[in-house]
């Protein structure tokens, strides 16, 4: 009987000790996450910061921001900011709440971007591509979101120096994206929209993208 209670009491401590150490570790998971999101929410909004800030000296303040170089700062803080949002998703998952409220962020300033860059067109005679892209991370639809995400980094690999592409998440709780979805009559996921009037559904191959751009 007593060998019997023996092996119980070792039983229950084994458990407690094993639930201690499981706690232990999701703690530190958690923490390292929490951190990690902090890090990078940090980086995203002082880059959010500086494209606002170089809109408003064109738009306000009238500043020369047709040299090339000027374009090149502030498209490469948005790329900056992209690849922040695709950090988020690898590390807390494309649903998690925090990921979806900086994506919330990210879309405003994305649009800030793209009325700068038609600003930027107009004033300055500038000859750019403009891509807009909307996708879905349902589960029907996100290999393929992925797949015309690979497309576009091999269009925009080759078309550095006059292409711009803004990515909108078509699930995303904003009204932003709903009427940008409106005005381009977009209505299919993994849709492109190059320049504002022509519209690829689903591409599968670089060259749809490409013929299309100037």
């Amino acid at each position: 009987m007593e060998r019997k209670i023996e092996n119980k009491n070792r039983y229950v401590q084994a458990l407690i000790i094993g639930s201690i150490i499981f706690l232990l570790g999701f703690g530190i998971t958690f923490l390292i996450s929490y951190l990690e999101f902090k890090r990078i929410s940090q980086l995203h909004d002082n880059v959010a910061y500086e494209i606002f800030v170089d809109k408003i000296d064109f738009t306000l303040f009238g500043t020369n921001m047709c040299p090339d170089t000027s374009l090149d700062v502030v498209s490469e803080d948005l790329h900056f900011q992209g690849r922040m949002i695709d950090a988020l998703e690898k590390k807390l998952g494309k649903h998690d709440s925090r990921v979806l409220y900086r994506k919330k962020f990210y879309t405003l300033v994305e649009l800030e971007h793209y009325e700068f860059i038609k600003d930027l067109q107009k004033d300055c005679a500038l000859n750019l591509n403009t891509i807009l892209f909307f996708y879905s991370n349902q589960k029907d639809y996100i290999t393929e979101s992925e797949e015309v995400g690979r497309l576009l980094g091999v269009v925009y690999t080759g078309n550095l120096d006059n292409t711009v592409i803004y990515s909108f998440d078509m699930d995303l709780d904003s009204e932003l994206v709903k009427k940008l979805m409106e005005k381009y009559d977009v209505t299919d996921p993994n849709t492109i929209i190059i320049n504002e009037k022509d519209k690829v559904v689903k591409p599968t191959d670089v060259n749809e993208i490409e013929d299309k751009l100037k």
